[in-house]
């Protein structure tokens, strides 16, 4: 089903997408972007705890906020793509992308994409020309309506917004060759502009959910319970502290006596005719709380697939490659699986990038793959002696090894500079000037 057939199934085909944005599940998924927006903003669960009120006065209950989440969603996005990705393929192409990357500022394109991913399932990145320069900007996710058909097919894009001072509605409707701008100003929708579209739809992002394969799912629908769970037994435990331990209730059993302390009072004694006096306290156990807060924080260590050394007091010393690896081996894992869905979107974008290139003049042929730098702690020692071996083996190229070295920031740039230094590789891979 094409875009036109799409439309004829609405009461007012002109105006389908008004009624496009209304559906439910367009609705439910946009109201989770604007829930995870405002709990990433400090709008908790535990805010909602009921302050206790006796005999006209009022006890302000803590409400203790972690925002853990967003330590977690940062470590997975600056793990994959805290350090620039590296384009490899043929030398042409590669060279050729490469450029489109730096111009446009591609690698902070591409860690916008995996954090708004990461924060709300799903990213949209609008590539365009501004001035013969590629550029990618990143749409709003709360704004963004892709249109499927009943095959699954992507067949239309909504970009949707209300100004909330206004009250104005406006519609960017993007179809494959060009793009509609409507407005509802004064009432009723009315089309402000329409422009040619090169450049397609928007790339649609989303991680892997098994509820639904068009869409993706937060990294917060798995932590957030256990947030809640840590910040609620804080603040229990937090007014616990304060109400029951270090506040204790003075009682005394007996016949009143009608005398007086002064405030600042140190060593007096009270007398009770035929009475009592004692402090009533509430006595903790401290090893039961601290078996449940490390039980509660191990889970969401488990869950988020962070790390259980980062954040903690725990002490690393001597620590090898391997050792290293074994810690971060849940985060890998994540990371692996967040390349297989991120490369689908990086293999559209480099579609469109040979598309623009070919309406400007520019042949280019070939294929480009995306090499992902890890920002997992190494020992550089190892790394370079166990690419010096493999070279010393014939088993791996100059190039590879560039690629693979933490030293070498840019590869491209370091080979034009060797280059301008007149350098010549001999066959074991040592340096010799001309």
């Amino acid at each position: 089903m094409n875009i036109e057939q799409y439309k004829m199934t609405f009461d007012n085909p002109a105006l389908w997408f008004v009624e496009e944005v209304k559906k439910g599940y367009h609705v439910n998924r946009i109201s989770k972007v604007i829930e995870n927006r405002n709990y990433l903003g400090g709008q908790h669960k535990v805010l909602t705890r009921e302050d206790a009120k006796y005999k006209g006065k009022e006890l302000i209950t803590r409400k203790t906020i972690i925002n853990y989440a967003k330590t977690v969603l940062n470590f997975h996005s600056t793990y994959l793509l805290g350090k620039p990705v590296s384009l490899t393929g043929d030398e042409e192409i590669t060279k050729t992308f490469s450029d489109i990357y730096k111009l446009g500022l591609y690698n902070t394109v591409d860690y916008q994409i995996l954090d708004r991913v990461n924060k709300f399932g799903d990213a949209y990145e609008l590539v365009y020309v501004d001035n013969g320069i590629i550029k990618s900007k990143v749409l709003d996710s709360a704004d963004c309506y892709p249109v499927y058909d009943d095959m699954g097919e992507y067949i239309a894009f909504i970009e949707h917004w209300t100004d909330a001072y206004s009250g104005i509605s406006y519609y960017n409707v993007y179809y494959p060759t060009y793009v509609e701008y409507w407005s509802n100003e004064g009432g009723e929708e009315y089309l402000i502009d329409t422009k040619i579209n090169v450049c397609g739809l928007p790339i649609h992002y989303h991680n892997f959910n098994d509820n639904d394969y068009y869409y993706g799912e937060s990294i917060l629908v798995d932590i957030k319970p256990l947030l809640d769970e840590l910040e609620d037994i804080l603040s229990k435990m937090g007014d616990a502290i304060y109400v029951n331990s270090l506040n204790p209730m003075s009682v005394a059993i007996g016949q009143r006596i009608e005398s007086s302390i002064p405030a600042d009072a140190t060593g007096y004694v009270l007398n009770l005719d035929n009475g009592d006096y004692k402090v009533v306290s509430t006595m903790m156990d401290y090893n039961t709380i601290k078996l449940y807060l490390d039980n509660v924080k191990q889970f969401l260590n488990d869950i988020a697939c962070i790390p259980s050394a980062l954040g903690s007091s725990t002490n690393i010393a001597n620590v090898s490659e391997v050792s290293l690896k074994m810690l971060f081996h849940m985060a890998n894992i994540k990371a692996m699986e967040t390349e297989k869905w991120l490369n689908v979107g990086m293999q559209e974008r480099f579609k469109k990038f040979k598309e623009i290139l070919n309406m400007q003049g520019i042949k280019v042929d070939g294929e480009v793959e995306v090499e992902y730098n890890l920002s997992i702690p190494v020992a550089t020692d190892e790394v370079v002696a166990n690419l010096k071996a493999m070279r010393d083996m014939g088993a791996i190229s100059i190039d590879t090894i560039m690629e693979k070295s933490a030293l070498i920031g840019d590869v491209s740039v370091e080979k034009d500079r060797l280059r301008s230094e007149s350098v010549v590789l001999n066959d074991n891979g040592s340096h010799l000037a001309e």
